[in-house]
């Protein structure tokens, strides 16, 4: 029974310490849809994509003429898969560069918000989306220091 009382001591000081520093700390937040909007590099990723995917759309009209005034089934056939490998093709270059950019603007992004975070001796930051009360708003900050 004793050695209960003392575990229970123990862990109930090593709870009471860990509270003392959570409360100690700076909490933080960031609207991610804000800088997203309000991101030139973003916005520019987000004109790149809006501009491949017109170029897709014109590849598949074009396609579809092209077959639609083949002559025969079998040069429909060949012409069609000759041009669906090509839409193809492209479609994952697009996507490759698309997967890549995003990663770049990513890794970016979350590199702003922690060097904010250190300047402004904030200890922790979560997406607005998550915060319902309290915390600092870094999101100017962090954006002011994005598209300098």
């Amino acid at each position: 029974m004793k050695k209960i009382i003392i575990s229970l001591a123990v862990m109930g000081t090593m709870l009471c310490s860990n509270l003392e520093t959570f409360a100690a700390q700076t909490i933080g937040f960031v609207d991610m849809s804000k800088i997203l909007s309000s991101y030139t590099k973003a916005q520019a990723i987000t004109t790149s994509v809006k501009g491949q995917q017109d170029e897709i759309q014109k590849m598949l009209t074009e396609a579809r003429n092209q077959v639609n005034n083949a002559k025969t089934d079998t040069e429909k056939a060949d012409l069609e898969k000759k041009l669906t490998e090509e839409i193809q093709q492209k479609n994952n270059i697009f996507k490759a560069e698309y997967e890549k950019n995003v990663q770049a603007l990513q890794d970016n992004i979350f590199a702003t918000v922690k060097k904010v975070a250190e300047n402004k001796k904030i200890d922790c930051i979560f997406r607005k989306d998550n915060v319902i009360i309290g915390g600092k708003d870094i999101t100017e900050d962090v954006l002011a220091e994005l598209n300098k």
